[in-house]
């Protein structure tokens, strides 16, 4: 029996003005949050040189900021506990302060050490917005709500890559892009107090079901995870991110770097590349939200991640400016794989341990991904000869993804997030049954 706090599934959310409001704040969130991830790739070359860092030392830099996404376990798995509300607004205050600390940094060893406390905060809000959005929408609408947060990401990129050529000859340089990526501080007060709990988790702790010891229900809730109920959402969740974090980490990381010191470009060239990169990558988004309400999830993840690594493989090995451009402007087309990864992976496991499910999959194991990347990167491009040669060959591992999703993957389209969940072998409250599910 469905619960009265519940949100109905056949509701028209978009004719509510609460969630018109939601959908654009979470929107307005990521928007900077895709700033601030796109300005450390446009201005590496700039960081490079003011701190006389090598692309190995680089390397290892990214990988210990990136470690800060799966620290983002811990923070993720409190909107379980505390609620997805407080979570998520603190993590948007949290990583716009940490942006703008970045900006002061006075050697390589401090700008780490801010921006890994960035990254995860950052990561917190995408992996709880995304949980909002899976709770507050109904099946109808839940994938390009979903898929809408994540194009503002994209808006955020186009943003930081047209302020790009322009600042960099400043005298701030990198510095002001990132002073200008706390800017949401400044707009953060008037929404703080519009956004509500969801309706979801309210009713969760309303039944008395989250009733606990704080220890206790981290260990349940991981228990159940990793239990034979959900072994192939967890096999499944697990791989996606791990290969959307570890693509991510290679092609967009290292393209200014690629580019200015590999091929010649100027600043120009990179910035103008990117945002016809970034403005592609909205067509993307457009066509991702249908693609997966109507094509279904397993179509979609597999064609973005087929033409990620296509398109990734070509643009690091090829030395024709044009044939660079066209191949990059086609792996930023495909960047919506994160709209893609948090849409499966936000519905497959119940509400009862989503945000504890979505931390496993994506900040301890996903994340894995964009840690081990950049230093492979930096290692492999000594003896290959270059940063190019590095990113192209390890790009292989999109197509590993191929057969994971195909024999793992049920199909959830048009599914509302109960009958997931008993389909699944859980119960309507989250923590499933029979044997083994805790083992």
């Amino acid at each position: 029996m469905r619960n009265s706090c519940v949100p109905s599934e056949g509701q028209d959310n978009f004719s509510n003005p609460y969630h018109r409001l939601l959908v654009f704040f979470i929107f307005i969130c990521t928007l900077f949050e895709g700033y601030d991830v796109i300005i450390i790739n446009m201005a590496l070359p700039l960081i490079a040189d003011e701190f006389d860092a090598t692309s190995e030392v680089l390397g290892y830099a990214l990988s210990l900021i990136s470690i800060g996404t799966i620290a983002a376990f811990f923070s993720v798995r409190l909107a379980d506990r505390f609620g997805r509300r407080p979570v998520f607004l603190w993590s948007v205050a949290g990583y716009s302060l940490f942006t703008i600390l970045s900006a002061f940094s006075v050697g390589l060893y401090d700008f780490v050490l801010y921006q890994f406390i960035a990254r995860m905060l950052m990561v917190t809000e995408i992996g709880v917005g995304a949980i909002i959005l899976t709770e507050e929408l109904s099946a109808r609408y839940r994938g390009m709500g979903i898929v809408l947060m994540f194009s503002a990401a994209t808006v955020g990129g186009i943003a930081g890559a047209q302020l790009f050529p322009i600042i960099a000859g400043t005298e701030l340089g990198w510095r002001l892009l990132y002073l200008l990526g706390g800017g949401l501080l400044l707009i953060l007060p008037p929404l703080w107090t519009r956004l509500r709990e969801t309706q979801r988790w309210q009713a969760e702790h309303q039944s008395g079901d989250a009733v606990g010891r704080p220890l206790v229900k981290i260990i349940t809730g991981i228990r159940t995870v990793f239990g034979t109920t959900h072994r192939k959402s967890l096999i499944v969740g697990s791989t996606i991110w791990f290969v959307t974090n570890f693509w991510t980490a290679i092609a967009l990381f290292f393209f200014s770097y690629y580019a200015i010191n590999e091929r010649d470009w100027s600043a120009e060239q990179v910035g103008a590349t990117v945002s016809l990169g970034f403005l592609t990558s909205l067509l993307g988004f457009a066509a991702a939200g249908p693609l997966l309400d109507f094509a279904g999830r397993k179509f979609t993840a597999c064609l973005y991640f087929f033409i990620g690594g296509i398109s990734t493989i070509i643009c690091f090995r090829a030395e024709t400016d044009w044939i660079i451009s066209a191949a990059y402007v086609a792996v930023l087309a495909v960047y919506p794989i994160w709209a893609v990864s948090a849409t499966i992976t936000s519905e497959v496991f119940p509400t009862g341990i989503r945000g504890t499910a979505n931390a496993v999959v994506n900040n301890l194991i996903g994340r894995l991904g964009m840690v081990i990347a950049p230093t492979l990167v930096g290692l492999l491009a000594i003896p290959l000869g270059s940063v190019g040669a590095a990113v192209a060959l390890l790009a292989i591992l999109n197509f590993l993804a191929l057969p994971v999703i195909i024999g793992f993957l049920e199909e959830n389209k048009g599914r509302s997030l109960e009958d997931i969940s008993e389909n699944n072998g859980g119960t309507r409250e989250g923590y499933g049954h029979g044997p083994g599910n805790n083992k």
